[in-house]
């Protein structure tokens, strides 16, 4: 699997080389500073690539395979939330050794060549086929050997640790997740999963695409770290795969009720109308497919298209417009708000205001 770009870089934030990459003398601040959303760099030295890696990713060493060849570094970033995706490229063999990352979890993917990877009492070859994943401990690698071209997807620990919460229905109590180093990508789940990679990362390369829409970039970040939680092996993976019971009807009649009574939900997220319930994401989802042969998501959804029908209906245009309408009610995409309207009430979003 592979990503394909059209070799550019992102528009803001770019460094060349010695020019206005971070200074081996800044070093020290690594830790403080952080990336702009949007950061590039080519052809940086060693210490260079150390700096820019820690603002990046984390704080590591870097050392060449062969002293008569000291790599430099092509680094492409891009951080959206919670996740930050980068493309990592070095000219010759290097060694890079990190300490620990207590505030964020990694996968690394070469997107060509391999890369020799590992933790303390365990190594592994990753390919495009076999992405290495590391948790909040020590790691390295060796083997960036040209041409090795890595993507590393580094996500913030609360986040995710946050997003496994909502999904099992309990706290974990300070525990961390401890990923295996090694995850396939050959699994349907995966490859669902490296799918949603891809769409969020051609944001390194270009403005277009769906992965520069706000609410579409939002919906990739969960889908991204949601889906990782699945696909991906962790000492958490078989609770998951194993929720337990379905939210029962007295759980599903309280969500339906908040949800039509909520002075909220046009902002309401699936996880808080568990947490409102008292039950799991899984238990929410399974409880409402079997009660209403729907999701959670879906009849929250609908909902938001009654309450933009009576407001259209009150309202007279030119006073307001249906995209302010469409806004008030939590619907940013206006071009799905108006195709999801004429599929539920038979005519358009602009057809109703008219008549008011």
């Amino acid at each position: 699997m592979r990503i394909s770009d059209d070799g550019g870089t992102p528009r803001a934030g770019r460094a060349r080389g010695d020019r206005s990459a971070p200074r081996a003398g800044e070093e020290t601040e690594a830790p403080s500073r952080v990336a702009p959303a949007s950061f590039a760099v080519r052809n940086a030295s060693m210490e260079e690539a150390e700096s820019v890696g820690a603002q990046v990713f984390h704080r590591h060493t870097l050392r060449p395979l062969d002293a008569a060849r000291p790599p430099r570094l092509t680094l492409t970033s891009y951080r959206a939330g919670p996740v930050t995706l980068g493309t990592v490229q070095y000219s010759a063999g290097a060694r890079v050794e990190s300490g620990s990352v207590p505030g964020a979890y990694q996968i690394n993917i070469p997107l060509t060549g391999t890369l020799r990877t590992g933790r303390p009492g365990e190594q592994m070859l990753a390919t495009g086929l076999r992405a290495a994943q590391y948790g909040l401990h020590p790691h390295g690698f060796e083997g960036f050997e040209t041409p090795t071209r890595v993507l590393g997807i580094k996500i913030d620990s609360a986040a995710l640790e946050s997003r496994l919460e909502s999904l099992l229905g309990r706290r974990l109590g300070g525990a961390h997740i401890e990923f295996a180093l090694e995850f396939p990508l050959t699994s349907p789940a995966a490859r669902d999963w490296f799918a949603v990679v891809q769409l969020l990362a051609r944001r390194l390369w270009g403005p277009s695409g769906l992965g520069a829409d706000p609410v579409v970039r939002d919906g990739l970040q969960e889908a991204l770290m949601a889906g990782l939680l699945v696909a991906s092996p962790h000492a958490f993976r078989d609770e998951l795969a194993h929720p337990g019971d379905a939210a029962g009807p007295g759980a599903i009649r309280r969500a339906i009720a908040y949800v039509d009574s909520s002075p909220t939900v046009t902002s309401l997220t699936v996880p808080e109308l568990a947490a409102v319930v008292g039950v799991s994401v899984r238990a929410l989802q399974i409880g409402f497919r079997r009660a209403l042969d729907t999701t959670p998501l879906a009849y929250l959804r609908q909902r938001r298209l009654t309450l933009a029908r009576r407001e259209l209906e009150r309202a007279s245009a030119p006073e307001i417009s249906v995209a302010q309408i469409a806004d008030r009610c939590g619907f940013a995409h206006h071009g799905r708000f108006a195709t999801d309207y004429r599929r539920r009430f038979g005519e358009s979003p602009v057809e109703t205001l008219r008549r008011g």
